[in-house]
């Protein structure tokens, strides 16, 4: 009886070690900290006015990640005050180990001087590489000069990975 009771634990170790896939790691959580330089590459449909789309991209600078480029696509969504425009979006990071992916929302708030301040919240929704399966969130915050179509900003939050 004693060595039946051996072998039925014995398998289940065997078992329980076989349906954990090889290499899998423990998450980690990395709090998050970039700044940005982008600018339109291509607009469409009466941007900015509702329903008008435009795709920007730039350089990317982060910690813990390193430099990269990011592009995003956004879509005017509405003017919920006469200065401020809302959106929505996607944006992907691109670094050399990989990509990150995550979806936007946002508003630029339109000084009387013609300053854009541009506040963003994001959501990560996965990546490639290095990035598969990431999620977190991050807050953005920039700013686009009088007469400039270039937004200057950075990001905090938390990614896990």
């Amino acid at each position: 009886m004693l060595n039946m009771t051996r072998t039925i634990v014995l398998a289940a170790v065997l078992a329980a070690v076989a349906a954990t896939p090889a290499g899998a790691a423990t998450k980690k959580t990395y709090k998050y900290t970039s700044t940005v330089l982008s600018g339109p590459v291509s607009t469409a449909n009466g941007y900015p006015g509702l329903g008008g789309t435009a795709t920007l991209a730039g350089s990317l600078k982060s910690k813990p990640f390193g430099d990269g480029a990011v592009v995003d696509r956004v879509t005017i969504t509405g003017q919920p005050q006469p200065n401020v425009i809302a959106f929505k979006g996607t944006e992907v990071d691109y670094y050399s180990d990989g990509s990150l992916r995550n979806t936007l929302t946002g508003t630029a708030t339109i000084s009387a001087d013609g300053t854009q301040n541009i506040v963003v919240n994001g959501r990560i929704t996965g990546g490639t590489a290095r990035y598969k399966g990431a999620t977190g969130s991050y807050r953005f915050t920039g700013t686009t000069p009088p007469g400039s179509t270039v937004l200057s900003g950075g990001s905090t939050g938390t990614i896990v990975i």
